[in-house]
């Protein structure tokens, strides 16, 4: 990805099996594509910090640092709890950021780029096992066939109850599902988000000078009430109304709709070492002090935004009490440090459109 100019991310439906962690994918939904394959995170450390159940796997960006062999493959991953209670206005209890890099020489990937060959034998089962549903680390394992492994109590039984019951005894089946970890099962779709791969382009640099932003405003309100971009929806018609008006009070959300105008189904913005676009200027008072790298005390600096848009492609429903968000802004190492462990936790902040 490109330092110099901001780009941005858009979804496309991509055959599942290019999205395997040997092709370092950039990637919305299905099962976490991970990095480090061996040293997974456990699952106490990807549970909800409210309601203590398992996250859900959001999304994840490949960004290497170019200029440094230790961060020659590099990924950002991102979950949240799917649990719309835990979704509060600017609160970030229910995200998770984590950051892992390897060097290019390293006892996973080849020194040289894959092929796409659907059929590459690359073996998964040397490394960590990964849980059935939703592919987090999987301590435990189903006590009949043996070979099929779960996060927790609770995804499996949901996965006995939509499928494993069924197949169990099946030695062939069970052998298909253990041997390609990262194909969603029955049970997988009713937790996991739909799977995309995330293409990532340099930002048209043209000149709005002649967008007129409250005819963009009325398109995106329009596209929103067709499901065509980001629902936004702990917002009230009234304020809607109001943030279209002639001379919106919020100019900082005026400068959002006018930038993403030019691509309005946009759902990722990467500038690394830039400045968010934020949606609102109303909470501005919070978006400071973003806090040094725990492992190493360099600064964080902010990498890439999660768009509001994103939600129109997870099916997670526009009723009041979805998940949902303004932006996500992702702040990172700015050393991209290795102290601590292979998984980093990194900093976010949820910026909602509130008054």
């Amino acid at each position: 990805m490109s330092t110099k100019c901001i780009d941005i991310g858009f979804v496309e439906e991509k055959s599942n099996w290019l999205l395997h962690p040997r092709f370092f994918p950039s990637k919305v939904g299905g099962k976490p594509a991970w990095l480090d394959l061996k040293n997974i995170p456990n699952p106490t450390e990807l549970f909800c910090k409210k309601c203590n159940d398992p996250l859900t796997f959001l999304c994840q960006v490949y960004a290497p640092y170019e200029d440094s062999n230790n961060c020659f493959h590099r990924t950002i991953f991102l979950f949240i709890c799917r649990n719309s209670s835990c979704c509060q206005t600017n609160l970030t209890d229910n995200f998770l950021v984590l950051r892992c890099q390897l060097p290019r020489k390293n006892e996973y990937y080849s020194f040289e780029p894959y092929e796409e060959n659907e059929n590459e034998n690359f073996p998964m089962d040397k490394w960590a096992k990964l849980c059935n549903l939703c592919g987090l680390k999987a301590p435990s394992h189903c006590s009949k066939c043996k070979k099929i492994f779960y996060c927790s109590r609770k995804h499996q039984i949901m996965d006995w109850q939509k499928g494993h019951k069924d197949i169990c005894n099946d030695t062939q089946k069970v052998n298909e599902y253990s041997s390609n970890c990262f194909v969603v099962t029955e049970a997988g779709k009713s937790i996991l988000f739909k799977e995309w791969e995330l293409l990532v382009d340099e930002e048209d640099e043209e000149e709005a000078g002649n967008i007129d932003p409250n005819q963009e405003m009325e398109k995106l309100n329009k596209m929103m009430e067709e499901k065509k971009a980001g629902t936004m929806s702990n917002i009230s018609e009234s304020e809607l109304e109001q943030y279209a008006g002639t001379l919106p009070e919020d100019k900082v959300f005026s400068k959002f709709t006018k930038r993403i105008a030019r691509h309005p189904d946009q759902v990722l913005r990467y500038d690394r070492g830039g400045i968010p676009l934020w949606i609102t200027g109303n909470t501005e008072n919070s978006l400071i002090n973003i806090p040094n790298c725990q492992y190493c005390n360099s600064e964080r600096q902010f990498e890439f935004q999660i768009m509001p848009q994103l939600l129109n492609f997870l099916n997670v429903g526009i009723e009041f009490n979805s998940i949902d968000w303004g932006v996500l802004a992702i702040y990172t190492c700015k050393a991209s440090c290795d102290a601590g462990p292979v998984y980093k936790e990194e900093f976010l902040i949820k910026q909602d459109l509130t008054k």
